[in-house]
């Protein structure tokens, strides 16, 4: 022993996501894989997009309509956001 503790490591809830879809994958058969993806925005960013698509036809065109709609929603949503005034301090 070095004489240090044993300091267990938490898992972030960032890698956690990544983790998870890598689950995902290994539980899902590969001949319906249609893709995947995870993107988490920074903090403030809006919420993370995770998408594991299961397609025997495997359309790329469709994965990335798909991942740029969503992508789409939260451009509006942040958009939304930032054209709202700041409350008013009292």
């Amino acid at each position: 022993m070095n004489g240090q503790p044993l300091v267990e490591k938490k898992e972030s809830d960032v890698s956690g996501r990544y983790r998870a879809m890598a689950d995902r994958l290994d539980h899902n058969a590969t001949d319906t894989f249609g893709g995947a993806c995870v993107i988490i925005p920074p903090a403030g960013g809006g919420d993370p997009i995770e998408l594991l698509m299961l397609d025997s036809k495997g359309d790329p065109a469709q994965f990335w309509a798909t991942i740029s709609t969503r992508i789409q929603i939260v451009l509006e949503d942040l958009k939304v956001k930032q054209q709202q005034p700041f409350p008013q301090r009292r």
